[in-house]
């Protein structure tokens, strides 16, 4: 994913599927000029990382 569609994304009225690693998150904030973003995992777990916009993947 880009920063551009990641910047949609979060900013989307509506649920869009993201994974990371093939488990289903959450963009929670996003730093551009690291390229990163922090997520949420949608799981039980609700664990927070912070990861590289490239490694995230819409469905």
């Amino acid at each position: 994913m880009d920063i551009k569609r990641a910047k949609e994304i979060l900013n989307s009225a509506k649920d869009i599927e993201v994974t990371y690693q093939g488990k289903s998150v959450w963009i929670n904030s996003i730093n551009p000029s690291l390229g990163s973003a922090f997520i949420i995992t949608r799981d039980n777990e609700k664990k927070q990382y912070q990861v590289s916009i490239s490694d995230l993947v819409e469905k």
